[in-house]
């Protein structure tokens, strides 16, 4: 896990103005699948040139190998958040917050 900086107090203004309603749990599961799946090895296979075989249901997508490292990197991060939530809730909350607003600005919520 990246250490995760001091911010200032400047940074609760910005989250009350994205998240006028509060942050949900679509917010924090957001977070998550962005910092576990989209920001992994995922992005390598995604970051390729299309391929009119991709349009072929009948064909895998991605190698057995492959889909084993997409599930082990997603449960070590997974693991890691798990971990933080529960030694430092107030880190675990500022990363997942600081996250979903680096990342998530476009998901829907």
């Amino acid at each position: 896990m990246e250490n995760i900086p001091q911010i200032p107090d400047e940074f609760h203004e910005l989250l009350t103005e994205r998240y006028p309603d509060g942050f949900t749990l679509r917010d924090e599961a957001n977070a998550i699948v962005a910092y576990a799946f989209r920001n992994g090895p995922i992005e390598d296979l995604h970051a390729g040139k299309p391929s009119k075989l991709l349009k072929n249901k009948d064909l895998s997508r991605i190698t057995d190998a492959e889909m084993k490292k997409l599930m082990i990197s997603a449960s070590e991060k997974i693991e890691a958040l798990l971990s933080l939530k529960e030694t430092d809730p107030a880190k675990y909350t500022l990363f997942v917050r600081t996250y979903n607003l680096i990342y998530c600005q476009g998901w829907e919520r």
